[in-house]
């Protein structure tokens, strides 16, 4: 029969390993024991890396672990350390640090059920709610001994053990298999791009400029587009913020890439663009991040003014299409990511941006690959975030699984 017990009664909680700085080091010797850190725990025990060795006349018997006991992390720097929990499944020579501890079942207790549960929705709520503290978060000893749990009889602890071992491997496995689904999935726009640009970067600032595909030509991207700048209105007067002109800064682009932009964190107004050099640039200008985040690159779905760290592109529309545009940036990535200078942000030029030259087909054939990569890259974003929301609802099968089972 299930009955409710406290944890200071199934099992023993035994103190992690204290010892004085001088006497660890952080390399095996003989005489020297291995013991974990917080770090250590996760959903399993990594025991082979990122330990501290201590004497091994500093560790008791009992200290020692066993297979099948839980290490448990007490006190961590970070909250989401505290409270994790990983059972030992095979012999290891080691122990815990003073910021862990060890969980070893009595008899009647089976450990398999015990490392279940520590890993359910009952006992993480209650982690969450009772680790405390400023810099450093604790959980209490006391307070975990006085926790109360359901133990059934030990032969249904064990089947229950076997049945949640199970499908949480089962799920891990399927979430490894969604991932992998989820990678491909990423590498789609990279095949799709390269295919329509025959396998090479279509945007160069190279003088030397390499053979064209059949029916393309090179041409000095001055000559198809007109280049704007972008300006940052004066933080000094809050006046000219916070109006109906939007302002595309670094922190849009990364979710901007390959789309149309329509809105922005910031906005402007009439005010700011008149005091300063920023200026309203028309639907389809075609925009490039040179600094910092180097090479991401949107089309103006609304007139909009840009901040100084892009390059703006209005194109002509009898000779460039702006999306063909957009597209040729996206697939010359890497090469314009590569013409950035500078220590610790990367910046292009506007020398060098001016010098920028694009391979293109005739306007016809541009728009005919534009729509191409436009249906395309859309699919390829509807798979990704399909599989995307499959592997979230995968990852919360587990505690889904662990709560029906202690339900």
């Amino acid at each position: 029969m299930t009955h409710q017990v406290r944890l200071g009664e199934a099992i023993d909680i035994i103190r992690g390993v204290s010892f004085d700085k001088s006497d660890a080091q952080l390399y095996s010797e003989p005489g020297y024991l291995p013991i974990l850190r917080a770090g250590n725990i996760q959903d399993r025990l990594i025991v082979d890396e990122d330990l501290i060795w201590v004497p091994s006349a500093r560790v008791t018997s009992t200290q020692r672990m066993q297979i099948g006991d839980i290490a448990i992390a007490v006190s961590s720097g970070s909250s989401a350390l505290v409270g994790k929990t990983a059972i030992l499944q095979e012999a290891w020579e080691g122990s815990v640090g003073a910021f862990c501890a060890i969980l070893r079942a009595r008899n009647g207790v089976s450990q398999r059920y015990l490392a279940q549960w520590f890993r359910g929705p009952a006992f993480n709520a209650w982690r969450e709610k009772k680790t405390r503290g400023a810099n450093i978060q604790n959980l209490q000893i006391s307070e975990l001994a006085a926790l109360e749990f359901a133990l059934p009889p030990l032969d249904e602890q064990e089947r229950l053990a076997n049945v949640m071992e199970k499908q949480v491997a089962a799920a891990r496995i399927a979430g490894l298999a969604c991932e992998q689904q989820a990678s491909l999935a990423a590498r789609i726009n990279s095949a799709e791009l390269s295919q329509q640009f025959h396998g090479s970067a279509p945007i160069s600032a190279n003088p030397i400029l390499p053979a064209a595909p059949n029916a393309w030509k090179w041409y000095a991207l001055k000559n198809l587009a007109r280049l704007e700048s972008g300006h940052t209105p004066s933080r000094r007067r809050p006046e000219w913020w916070g109006g109906d002109v939007p302002w595309l800064a670094l922190p849009d682009i990364r979710k901007l890439h390959g789309k149309y932009a329509y809105e922005t964190a910031e906005n402007t107004n009439d005010a700011g663009l008149t005091n300063s050099s920023a200026r309203l640039l028309p639907v389809g200008t075609v925009c490039l991040s040179r600094t910092a985040s180097v090479g991401f690159t949107t089309i103006l779905g609304k007139p909009m003014a840009t901040s100084q760290d892009f390059c703006n592109w209005i194109c002509n529309p009898e000779k460039l299409d702006p999306e063909f545009l957009m597209f040729a940036f996206m697939a010359s990535h890497e090469a314009i990511r590569e013409l950035g200078s500078g220590a610790v942000h990367k910046t292009i030029y506007m020398p060098t941006i001016q010098t920028f030259h694009i391979c293109a087909p005739e306007i016809d054939e541009q728009r005919r690959i534009a729509r191409t990569l436009h249906d395309r890259l859309a699919a390829a974003e509807t798979l990704t975030a399909r599989l995307k929301a499959r592997l979230a609802d995968i990852e919360r099968l587990p505690q889904r699984l662990l709560a029906a089972a202690f339900a």
